[in-house]
């Protein structure tokens, strides 16, 4: 992995610092240096996930707190990814996800546009605010038409971002993730976390889906990586960056891909219960490659196996 070179310590506010990829974002960032201040509401992030030096504030994202926050550490750089981020929990509870996605991101943008000082704000979207896609992989002008309550609240989300820039000039740059894995996703409703119990625990693995959807899958830390690229490039504001990789496949493939890293048998039963799933999503990450000279560099076979490492010894060490 590349060594990001720091040349000055930043004060740097996460939202959702807690989760699976920003507390990764997180420890990195506290690693080299930077003063970080993380806000979460524990709805699914978990705080020992984060290194104790890190600042902690426990608010919800849509609350007036987050202005407070704001004003009283006077962050240089921002990054947004506190979220609704299950997309079987925004077809249940809608109103919920599209109300911490959507206005909880301009309640973010508000914070910023109010705060003084303020070099980078980088707004963490996905895929899925793309939406349906007749042509793939997708690229970053592709249009953002999400159709289910997830997929519609990251495509408003991303073009709300885009107003804030291009109305008040904040220096935005938005994020388009691939499915990100690897240590510290403890999400069972996510299909490496699941296979990880499933192999350690020696149990079923249940396949919500036909088994058939295909994904691009990319690792955790090649994602932070990206993100503290973009932050760190005075350029392109007001423009998206898709994150991904060469991991495209669809979730009987993550099972043999799985079966051959880790040299076990993983016994699965397909239940196709799951609503409203895309049936290919990729991304084209030709733009962040050129201009960030960023690319993923963890195997999937390395990514499998540091993941299947952490769970063993870190989280079902009992």
């Amino acid at each position: 992995m590349e060594i990001i070179k720091k040349v000055k310590s930043k004060t740097i506010l996460i939202t959702g610092g807690a989760g699976f990829i920003g507390s990764t974002l997180a420890n990195e960032l506290a690693e080299q240096g930077n003063k970080v201040i993380i806000v979460d509401d524990l709805s699914s992030g978990k705080k020992e996930n984060i290194d104790k030096k890190i600042k902690f504030y426990k608010a919800d994202v849509r609350s007036k707190k987050i202005a407070e926050i704001f004003k009283k550490e006077k962050p240089q750089i921002v990054y947004h990814l506190a979220a609704r981020p299950l997309v079987q929990d925004a077809y249940n509870k809608p109103y919920q996800a599209i109300e911490v996605n959507v206005m909880g991101t301009v309640n973010v943008l508000e914070a910023c546009r109010k705060q003084k000082g303020i070099e980078s704000i980088i707004i963490v979207s996905s895929d899925k605010a793309y939406g349906k896609a007749k042509e793939l992989p997708y690229k970053e002008d592709h249009p953002l038409q999400g159709d289910h309550p997830y997929d519609a609240s990251k495509s408003a989300a991303d073009l709300l971002a885009k107003t804030y820039f291009t109305t008040y000039g904040l220096p935005i740059k938005i994020t388009r993730f691939s499915n990100v894995f690897g240590p510290g996703d403890t999400n069972f409703s996510r299909i490496f976390p699941d296979i990880m119990h499933a192999v350690i625990k020696n149990k079923e693995l249940l396949i919500r889906s036909n088994g058939k959807m295909i994904r691009e899958y990319t690792y955790v830390k090649d994602i932070v990586f990206g993100c503290i690229k973009l932050a760190n490039h005075n350029k392109n504001f007001g423009e998206a960056f898709n994150f991904g990789s060469e991991n495209v496949f669809n979730v009987l493939d993550i099972i043999k891909k799985s079966e051959q890293a880790l040299k076990v048998k993983i016994n699965y039963k397909i239940l196709n219960v799951t609503k409203n799933e895309i049936p290919a999503q990729y991304l084209d990450y030709t733009k962040a490659k050129e201009i960030l000279s960023w690319q993923p560099e963890t195997t999937f076979e390395n990514g499998i196996k540091e993941t299947y490492n952490w769970f063993k010894n870190y989280y079902f060490k009992k």
